[in-house]
């Protein structure tokens, strides 16, 4: 007897320290592996207060959800979220979306689903949680094909993938993984088995990314790899891939997935194809065993029953195989009725719950986004209006001034062609006289009267030579009265010759003009006559015209 109670004493102590050890993350990994067992640790946990209410009805429905006992899991999970203390955990609050959602599909409500899954895209849009927004997506394409609409599942299972592309977290890499797999099994189901096999090749590169970056929380990773390799050896033996089948069979029984129940349904499909039936009935009756008959509507437990009437037909064990097809058939038909009831589109109730709190919501705030965009936008507008009316103006300032400039440039040329004719009219008549001012007027009249600037072959010593001087005393005598070189003195002459180019020939073009004015660079002629005059040749020629 004392054995008995030093037992008992040593039994307690030991539920007190491993209920006060460990952690919520910890109970979460241990439900994946062992869903009975935390059962039972989870009533110690409450009573011992190691964990606040909503966190120990989360991960009961967490751990009948892992049993496939759906409507268990509906039931605490709609529980936690009836206290406070749900709705302010940020943490574990998407999580219960999730796990909320999944269950009531899983489990045929699909009234209820649809209003899970209105209320987490809200929550998912106020809070820029990405990946609630994918997983609802991901539920949201899973309650339309529960209700046979397709076309609206890939879509939206799509849509979700697309989402998390851009995967960077551990959790991101998880519905990613998710996602891609409700995706191969849309495929599978539709016999769309090639399709299938191309997203389970994506989906094998996201795992070994996952894998790298992984630093703690492997479980999840491992379940995920048992559902992976359980479909990917389903579908190469589909697509007789040779050994692949039996490569991803034997990694599957690597996975610690592979030792739990719902692992061990998981690979029923390629138990089934490669004909080790009776597996497939020890299998199916362990966990047929654990399913309550509150959850006769359940998906899993309908698939399961018709595993094993196949198995038991290929056995020839028909009687089996007729018992078993009757509860399938009698699942079905109220799964049917349960689905003419629960018609999201037809039911008014539901359409409040989606239309009115998720997408009047939704518009309320584009609305809001819509008036910011509006804001700015006007603002923009009036920038660029008041830029515009800046540069009109100054555009219409600078051809006033340029067509000013092509008035002055005109006169002085004009001037300049009446100097220079009373020049000429004066050198006949003053006498030959060796002076200075003799030689260069001399020397300027013969260059202008001959155009000797526009030939290239003269140089210094000739243009000396026209003056009758030596070099060093015809430099003197042109810096004297030109306070230039001979360079400055030919250039400046050419740009005067090359206005009266543009006046004679407005229809000229530049280069031509810098040709013929001995300028062989249009370049050059621009630098020059913009120097010389203020104003570019292309104005000047506008102005003109």
């Amino acid at each position: 007897m004392k054995r008995f109670i030093v037992c008992i004493w040593f039994g307690l102590v030991f539920s007190f320290l491993y209920g006060a050890a460990v952690s919520f993350d910890d109970m979460r990994e241990r439900i994946a592996y062992d869903p009975l067992g935390s059962l039972a640790s989870l009533d110690s946990l409450e009573t011992d207060s190691t964990y606040f209410s909503y966190q120990i009805d989360y991960l009961r429905a967490l751990s009948y959800q892992s049993q496939s006992q759906y409507y268990m899991s509906v039931y605490y999970v709609r529980r936690a979220f009836e206290t406070d203390g749900m709705q302010r955990d940020s943490i574990l609050l998407p999580y219960a979306y999730m796990l909320w959602a999944k269950s009531s599909i899983m489990s045929f409500q699909l009234k209820e689903a649809a209003k899970v899954i209105a209320a987490g895209k809200s929550y998912a849009l106020k809070c820029h949680n990405l990946g609630l927004q994918a997983n609802m997506l991901q539920m949201e394409g899973d309650l339309y094909r529960k209700m046979g609409i397709l076309s609206k599942s890939y879509e939206c299972v799509t849509e979700a993938v697309a989402l998390l592309s851009a995967a960077r977290t551990q959790d991101d890499y998880l519905l990613l993984s998710d996602s891609m797999g409700y995706l191969m099994s849309y495929y599978i189901t539709d016999n769309q088995l090639q399709k299938a096999w191309e997203v389970g090749q994506r989906r094998e590169e996201v795992l070994a990314t996952w894998e790298k970056c992984l630093s703690e929380d492997t479980h999840e990773l491992d379940r995920q790899k048992g559902f992976f390799y359980s479909k990917m050896a389903y579908l190469a033996y589909k697509l007789k891939k040779g050994g692949l089948s039996e490569s991803y069979f034997n990694r599957f029984y690597v996975t610690n997935f592979s030792k739990t129940q719902r692992g061990l349904l998981e690979i029923n499909n390629y138990l089934l194809k490669v004909g080790r039936y009776e597996e497939v009935l020890r299998h199916n009756e362990a966990y047929l065993g654990l399913v309550s008959e509150a959850d006769s509507l359940n998906l899993i437990r309908l698939r399961t029953l018709e595993q094993s009437s196949q198995a038991y037909r290929a056995l020839g064990d028909y009687v089996h195989a007729y018992l078993t097809i009757l509860q399938v058939h009698q699942i079905s038909r109220q799964m049917a009725t349960s689905r003419e009831r629960s018609q999201i589109f037809q039911l008014a109730d539901v359409t409040e719950a989606v239309a009115r709190q998720y997408h009047l919501e939704k518009a309320d705030y584009e609305l809001k986004v819509q008036r910011y965009v509006i804001s700015v936008l006007l603002a923009i507008t009036l920038v660029l209006l008041v830029l515009f009316g800046l540069l009109w103006r100054t555009l219409h300032v600078i051809r006033r001034k340029n067509r000013k400039m092509a008035e002055l440039v005109l006169q002085l040329d004009d001037q300049r062609k009446e100097i220079h004719s009373v020049e000429n009219e004066l050198e006949r008549w003053e006498e030959e006289i060796k002076t200075d001012e003799k030689l260069f007027f001399s020397f300027d009249w013969q260059v202008k009267e001959q155009k000797l600037y526009l030939n290239y072959q003269l140089g210094r010593d000739d243009y000396a030579q026209l003056m009758g001087v030596d070099r060093n005393r015809f430099a003197a005598i042109l810096k004297k009265f030109t306070s230039n070189n001979l360079s400055t003195y030919l250039n400046d002459l050419r740009l005067e010759y090359s206005v009266t180019l543009f006046r004679e020939h407005p229809d000229w073009p530049i280069n031509r003009v810098a040709e013929e004015s001995a300028l062989p660079r249009i370049s050059t002629l621009y630098r020059l006559f913009k120097d010389k005059y203020g104003i570019s040749p292309n104005n000047f020629r506008k102005a003109l015209n």
